[in-house]
């Protein structure tokens, strides 16, 4: 399971990568401005419902609902049910991207009221062509969730690549000539890439693909029942994107820029880690939480935690000591100034805070959603982001960018601690002092490696030696015990 997860984390980081090397031309061709500013607003609209389907909701849902039905059927009847959902999704997909491309202006007026409206018309614009991508990026996610369950990893994690790469090079050969433009066309290539790449592999799979969707299979209700509470969470969350949005649109020109900017850099060992292990750890949940075997499941929780806080916590240390280092090594060329690479290494402090607890949350909701039960999970976010919206107008005020990340960091906290404290009674007790105590170390070494790291002036010296420090202080316990030793 876990050398899984490690060849996904390979895939992972080098699409992560990719994807900074496309925020940094992004950064150096347009700068942070009000062009970024729209295209950036564009993209996560056209975005919204995404999580609502494939990897998300729809994803998630449909892994433990085929596995039982396999189980009792057998593959080859359990197909109907792949047929009926990919079916559907497409018929759906389609609907929302034609109401999106119609009332692009009334959506865009709608959620940026902040933004001048020189502004408004480019993102409605770009929201026009974006739209597209809705399509192909639902049916890719959905496949990818079937392929994961058939202990397919590697070409669903391989997607991104295809996807970063499309952007890159519509910047590179198109940006000068064509600006913001160029990348919403490369968006919805990259979209349509993605479905490309995982179709082929899916084909070998369900063999002979049916267009039919089965109205009567009680496991289609099934999945659409347990969707619901999930949807409100999800669409909740995406509510919040859209809020901070909002509140973002206020701040300073390039405000937004410098948020999205930040996120996507600490989304690097989000995605590298938290959800390469959350995505190789389900299917082995699903099928351990069906079969009854208890200590399976906790032991793939615990070890799935401690991997985390082993990755993860020498992240946040990197992230918000040398987040100053790290920005103007990625962005600070071109049209970047001085004050982007300022607010944006402030931004991305403040959301470094809660990286632990926002991957963290990808796993223990997944534990959640094995059980069948998707109503806690979708509680809990929705708690979680009602604080986020409520930090937010408090923090603004005084903090600016900063208090709109530091209100998520806050916020995804408060969300893992309710995850963990009610599976813990309401499931399967996990041994917090052994967690704890493993914390402990890891912690311990991440001070340790900064400080033989701090005082080196050349960042990737001092990121080698930090990883260099960090890696020598754990070789024993890796050596002797291996894997166990999570």
């Amino acid at each position: 399971m876990f050398k899984s997860g490690i060849l996904i984390m390979i895939i992972t980081l080098a699409s992560r990568v990719l994807g900074l090397i496309r925020t940094a031309l992004i950064a150096y061709y347009f700068g942070a401005t009000k062009y970024t500013d729209a295209y950036f607003s564009a993209f996560k609209i056209s975005n919204f419902f995404r999580q609502l389907l494939g990897e998300g909701a729809l994803g998630t849902v449909f892994i433990p609902v085929y596995n039982d039905k396999e189980k009792k059927y057998g593959a080859e009847r359990s197909k109907s049910l792949i047929y009926s959902v990919l079916n559907l999704l497409f018929i759906f997909t389609t609907l929302i991207t034609i109401l999106m491309v119609i009332f692009s202006d009334n959506i865009i007026n709608f959620i940026v009221t902040g933004y001048p409206e020189g502004t408004k018309i480019i993102a409605s614009k770009l929201l026009k062509i974006m739209a597209i991508y809705f399509i192909f990026i639902g049916l890719a996610g959905m496949i990818s969730a079937i392929l994961n369950n058939f202990k397919k990893f590697l070409i669903p994690a391989s997607t991104s690549l295809f996807f970063n790469f499309a952007i890159i090079i519509s910047i590179m050969f198109y940006g000068k000539q064509y600006g913001v433009t160029a990348m919403a066309v490369g968006v919805v290539v990259g979209g349509i890439l993605q479905f490309l790449v995982v179709f082929p592999s899916f084909i070998k799979i369900v063999k002979n693909y049916k267009f039919k969707i089965d109205f009567k299979d009680e496991d289609l209700k099934k999945i659409f029942l347990l969707m619901i509470p999930m949807l409100f969470g999800i669409f909740a969350r995406q509510i919040n994107s859209v809020v901070d949005q909002f509140f973002a649109s206020h701040l300073v020109s390039g405000g937004v820029s410098a948020l999205e900017n930040a996120t996507r850099i600490y989304n690097l060992p989000l995605g590298v880690f938290g959800i390469s292990i959350a995505t190789v750890i389900y299917p082995t949940l699903s099928k351990a939480i069906s079969n009854n075997e208890t200590d399976v499941v906790k032991k793939s929780l615990q070890r799935g935690l401690n991997f985390l806080q082993f990755l993860i916590i020498p992240s946040m240390g990197v992230l918000i000591f040398y987040a100053q280092d790290i920005i103007k090594l990625i962005l600070g060329h071109g049209e970047f100034t001085q004050n982007s690479i300022t607010i944006t290494s402030e931004s991305l402090i403040c959301y470094s805070v809660g990286l632990f607890f926002y991957t963290a949350v990808h796993l223990m909701s997944r534990a959640f959603y094995g059980m069948k039960d998707t109503k806690r999970p979708v509680i809990f976010s929705i708690i979680s982001i009602i604080i986020n919206i409520i930090l937010n107008a408090v923090l603004i005020r005084q903090f600016q960018h900063r208090g709109l990340a530091l209100a998520t960091a806050i916020a995804s906290m408060i969300n893992f601690m309710l995850l963990y404290i009610t599976f813990n009674k309401k499931y399967i007790k996990l041994d917090l002092t052994y967690i704890i105590k493993f914390k402990f170390k890891v912690v311990m070494s991440t001070f340790l490696a900064l400080g033989g790291s701090f005082y080196i002036d050349d960042i990737f010296i001092k990121l080698i030696t930090f990883s260099g420090i960090y890696l020598a202080l754990w070789a024993w316990p890796l050596k002797r015990k291996k894997l166990e030793v999570f």
